[in-house]
């Protein structure tokens, strides 16, 4: 036999293409130990042909199974992928929602505080009744400057010029129906008629404001000529000057002078200067005030507003702006004097009107009757049971001061009392006494020797004492 009997060198890649039992089969027949007839060698080969398409079908299967696990693994690691991205895409998205959250809480503060700001330097409300032309935009600079006034176009700059906290401002111009808090101290004066006069005297922050308003603001505007009261270098001496010797001198009075004055004029007033409507009301609010009623609830005061703001009586602005207001009633009186008769003199000393002319006998009827009405007209009042016609030779007064040919003079029942007043004086000294209204009676000497300064000089002589 010529069969080669070694091991077929490649049997591990033949047991691979047709399995080792059909190896080992061929290797047996090949080495001799079995004899193939034709038949059977048919047979083997189509057995053999039909194993290694059944061989190579298990393999493509496994291949094909290979190929599934790995896409299925691939799949899963997809999966596990896309489990990722959604868990980061979802962290990603509450981390946005909350940084926009975070941002639009951050901005909702912002918002809030700005809008507190604009509203403190722009406030849109300031109570009932008061907040109805709180705008800040129609203001005139130029007129302001034409008037040497300040220039305030919001709370912030009148705050400024204050030295007063923002808040402070609208705290102390808040116009309330009902407060804890009152801005004035209160107190009654007794009048010559013997009802009392209620005076308001603003507390510090106030009054620092009001202080504020009248040197800067008010004092930079002249009232007219004829207005005598609260001014440098006038008073009731320069009033009472003007008629002298003068034949017939009528006398009116304004009724409730200061609080005929309500918020809307003072309002006016200011807006007329050049500011704007809303910084206007708040300095309208500033120097106007309501009369309170203290009442208690539950064991805390309370303060009522009681009718509406006006003037107060003890507040630094309000004889300039009483005298500011009443300046188209004077250009009026001025005007129509003028016109019937150039020899009528008039004045006014707060609410006392006082016109004057040389003829004892002149006709005043149709006179007063257009006082009457341009009075009205102006806002005012007349008290007609103070309306007073002196004729030459009877007793004229005006401001408080007696007329004669010489001038005013000082009414001898005053005179008499001051002499009294010094005579107790020197005999609390000759006693070795102090004198306790020693004040009074320096302040009385003054009035003198403003009005009658030869009379003064006399009767200080025998009173050394006084300037010891």
């Amino acid at each position: 036999m010529g069969t080669d009997k070694k091991l077929n060198p490649n049997w591990k890649q033949r047991i691979t293409e047709i399995g080792k039992n059909n190896f080992e089969l061929e290797e047996m027949i090949r080495l001799g130990f079995f004899e193939m007839n034709k038949s059977s060698q048919a047979k083997f080969d189509e057995l053999a042909k039909e194993q290694n398409s059944i061989l190579s079908s298990i393999s493509h299967s496994e291949k094909e199974i290979t190929t599934l696990q790995l896409e299925i693994k691939e799949a899963q690691d997809n999966e596990k992928l896309l489990t990722e991205i959604r868990k980061k895409r979802i962290q990603q998205s509450l981390s946005k929602r909350l940084e926009r959250k975070i941002k639009k809480r951050e901005k909702k503060r912002i918002d809030h505080v700005l809008d507190k700001q604009k509203r403190l330097r722009t406030p849109p409300f300031l109570g009932r009744g008061v907040s109805g032309k709180l705008e800040y935009e129609n203001g005139c600079d130029d007129r302001l400057g034409l008037k040497n006034l300040p220039i305030l176009r919001d709370l912030q700059d009148l705050s400024d010029n204050l030295d007063l906290k923002l808040g402070d401002i609208s705290w102390l111009s808040y116009h309330r129906e009902v407060s804890t808090v009152d801005h004035y101290k209160r107190f009654k004066v007794p009048k010559r008629n013997g009802k009392d006069r209620l005076i308001s005297a603003p507390k510090p922050k106030l009054k620092l404001a009001q202080t504020w308003v009248n040197q800067v603001i008010l004092n930079n505007l002249e009232p007219e000529n004829e207005a005598m009261a609260y001014r440098p270098r006038k008073n009731i001496l320069h009033n009472a000057l003007q008629h002298s010797d003068h034949g017939t001198i009528i006398r009116m009075d304004l009724k409730d002078f200061f609080p005929s004055i309500q918020f809307p004029r003072v309002r006016g007033l200011f807006h007329s200067m050049g500011y704007s409507s809303g910084i206007a009301s708040v300095l309208a609010l500033l120097c106007t005030d309501s009369e309170k009623k203290e009442i208690e609830f539950e064991s805390q005061k309370q303060y009522v507003s009681v009718g509406p703001r006006v003037l107060p009586q003890g507040s630094p602005t309000s004889p300039a702006i009483s005298n500011l207001l009443a300046s188209q009633l004077d250009k009026r009186i001025r005007g129509y004097l003028k016109s019937i008769d150039s020899n009528w003199s008039y004045t006014r000393y707060a609410d006392d009107l006082v016109l004057s002319h040389p003829d004892k006998s002149i006709e005043v009827g149709r006179l007063l009757a257009y006082l009457d009405n341009v009075i009205h007209d102006e806002g005012f009042i007349v008290n007609q049971t103070k309306t007073i016609i002196m004729r030459s030779p009877h007793r004229q007064m005006v401001t408080g001061l007696v007329m004669s040919k010489s001038g005013p003079r000082i009414q001898k029942k005053y005179l008499r009392n001051v002499r009294a007043m010094l005579h107790n004086a020197k005999k609390e000294i000759s006693h070795g006494q102090a004198i306790l209204n020693i004040d009074e009676i320096k302040g009385k000497l003054a009035f003198i020797k403003m009005v009658m300064p030869s009379y003064f000089k006399k009767l200080i002589q025998n009173h050394e004492w006084l300037y010891q």
